[in-house]
C-alpha cells in the first residue's frame, strides 16, 4: 500500500513538472491547463470533421515538423505505429481504432535518426511517456503532442468476441468503428450497427481502470468528439506550441459544450479513485 500511494504522489509531482516546463495557460481541475478551447470542423474527409488530420498536413505545409508518429489501421481490426513523412502517410492513417497502440518505440526511432522537430498522436497515457522522453533529451528537440480524449483501450480480442456477442457481426471486417455520446458504432456490409459503450466494459484493458486523464491533459492540443455535435470535434490548445499549430487554421467553428467534457474528466478520476482505492485494501 505505500508503494502505492508513494506511486500516487510521485504521478501528481511529474505531472505539474510536465505542466509547468512544456504548457502554458490557466489551470481547470477538470479540463487541466488550456488557453484556448473551441469545436472545430475542417474541409478534410475524415473521423469527426477530420481536425487530427488536418492540423498534420498544416503542420507539415508549414514545416512545423519534419515527420510524425501516428496509428494505422491494418488489416482486419488492429493498428500499430507508423512514421508519417508526407501528405500521403498522413491520409493513409485516418479514422480511429480504439486499440492501445504504444507509439514511443517509433518516436524513438525518429530522435536516433536525427529529426529534431517531430508531431506525436497518442492518448493520455502515450502522452505521459512522450513528456518522460523530453526531459531525457533534452532542448534541441521540439515534440508536437497531439493527444486524444480517451475514456479506454480494448483488447483486441476480447473486443472482437463482446461485438461478436452484442451485434452479430466480424468485427475485422468493419469498415469504421466510432464511439460517441455512449454508444458504439460500426459499420459492416454498408450497415450501421451499435450497442451501448458500456456493454463492452469487459473488452477493456486492465490498466485503464487506473487512469484518471480523460482529456490528455499534458498534450500540446488535445482532441475529441465529446463536447461537440456530430461530425465535429473538441480542440483544446494547451501550449505557445499548439497555439501556433491552430495559428490561421480554416476551421468551421461550433457550438462548444465543456460541462459534458466536465462530467466524463470528473467521472473518469472517480472511477479511477474508486478502482485504486479497492486495490489498496486488497
Amino acid at each position: 500500500m505505500a508503494h502505492l500511494e508513494k506511486a500516487q504522489t510521485l504521478k501528481i509531482q511529474e505531472e505539474e513538472k510536465n505542466e509547468q516546463c512544456f504548457l502554458k495557460g490557466e489551470k481547470d481541475q477538470d479540463l487541466g491547463v488550456y488557453c484556448d478551447i473551441l469545436s472545430a470542423k475542417s474541409k478534410i474527409e475524415g473521423q469527426d470533421g477530420g481536425v487530427v488530420t488536418s492540423l498534420l498536413l498544416k503542420g507539415f505545409n508549414e514545416r512545423l515538423f519534419d515527420a510524425a508518429v501516428v496509428v494505422r489501421q491494418m488489416e482486419g481490426y488492429s493498428a500499430k505505429a507508423v512514421i508519417a513523412r508526407n501528405k500521403e502517410d498522413i491520409l493513409a492513417a485516418r479514422g480511429t481504432i480504439y486499440l492501445k497502440v504504444n507509439v514511443t518505440q517509433k518516436l524513438k526511432e525518429l530522435i536516433n535518426q536525427g529529426k529534431k522537430r517531430i508531431a506525436i498522436v497518442c492518448t493520455p497515457c502515450e502522452a505521459s511517456a512522450v513528456r518522460k522522453i523530453q526531459h531525457t533529451i533534452g532542448n534541441d528537440y521540439e515534440i508536437t503532442v497531439i493527444g486524444l480524449f480517451c475514456f479506454r483501450a480494448f483488447n483486441p480480442k476480447r473486443l472482437k468476441e463482446k461485438v461478436k456477442q452484442h451485434l452479430n457481426i466480424d468485427l475485422d471486417k468493419t469498415t469504421k468503428t466510432q464511439v460517441y455520446k455512449g454508444k458504439f458504432t460500426a459499420i459492416f456490409n454498408c450497415r450501421e450497427f451499435s450497442c451501448k459503450v458500456k456493454d463492452l466494459d469487459s473488452a477493456s484493458e486492465v490498466f485503464c481502470a487506473f487512469c484518471d486523464d480523460f482529456v490528455s491533459r499534458l498534450a500540446d492540443v488535445s482532441v475529441g468528439s465529446v463536447g461537440s455535435r456530430e461530425n465535429y470535434s473538441t480542440v483544446i490548445v494547451r501550449s505557445p506550441i499548439g497555439g501556433r499549430l491552430l495559428k490561421n487554421h480554416e476551421f468551421t467553428v461550433g457550438r462548444i459544450d465543456t460541462k459534458e467534457i466536465i462530467r466524463l474528466a470528473q467521472f473518469k478520476r472517480e472511477h479511477s479513485k474508486k478502482n485504486v482505492s479497492e486495490l489498496k485494501k486488497r
